[in-house]
């Protein structure tokens, strides 16, 4: 397993550093195998460093929050049924657990 310093720029990984939650749950999934192709997910939710910013559940509904123009995100985390599934940093993915064909309706 590698640290999260050794597979990220230093620029990454110093931002990463200042959310320990993310930066754990990153180096979780990064040694997770890629989603099932008939996986469809229950609850997708997605998130940047201030929170929540929509969600979905199933064919129930959609959530979001709002921000002020002045809360940019410096990340963003997707969450299927509570498991990171997605996570990039600008234009820059740093995980994705998607296979080619997932379902997500």
């Amino acid at each position: 397993m590698h640290s999260i310093q050794t597979i990220f720029n230093p620029e990454i990984s110093s931002l990463l550093d200042n959310y320990p939650q993310w930066q754990q749950m990153l180096h979780e999934a990064i040694n997770k195998p890629p989603l099932d192709v008939n996986y469809c997910p229950f609850i997708i939710e997605i998130f940047d460093q201030y929170g929540l910013l929509a969600g979905r559940v199933n064919q129930f509904g959609c959530y979001e929050s709002t921000r002020k123009k002045d809360e940019e995100s410096k990340f963003i985390a997707w969450l299927f049924d509570g498991e990171l599934a997605i996570f990039y940093v600008d234009s820059l993915l740093l995980l994705n657990r998607m296979s080619k064909n997932i379902n997500l309706n």
